[in-house]
């Protein structure tokens, strides 16, 4: 398993939204290998950092193929990639 963490270019917001029909529409087929996915958040909540997503692929080479096609990505919305391996040590199974 494999956690991206990208850091997002300011003033993308327009971008972003002109682009989000074709990144959802990325996502759905890599759905089973993706395990959690989110944006990194200001503390107000309102301000988009950046994005965290965590993959169950082989290798590292398949999470940074995966992430660099999407949408966003190869828009150049982030400022930079950083992928490493990841191993689940505790997983919480409450419903919120």
């Amino acid at each position: 398993m494999f956690i991206a963490m990208m850091n997002s270019k300011p003033d993308t917001l327009e971008t972003r939204g002109r682009l989000k029909p074709a990144h959802d529409q990325y996502w759905e087929k890599f759905l089973p290998a993706l395990r959690l996915a989110g944006p990194m958040l200001s503390d107000d909540g309102e301000s988009r950092l950046g994005q965290v997503l965590l993959l169950d692929v082989a290798d590292r080479s398949a999470a940074e193929d995966i992430v660099t096609q999407d949408p966003f990505f190869a828009a150049g919305l982030f400022t930079d990639l950083v992928v490493r391996r990841f191993r689940v040590s505790v997983e919480s199974a409450r419903n919120r």
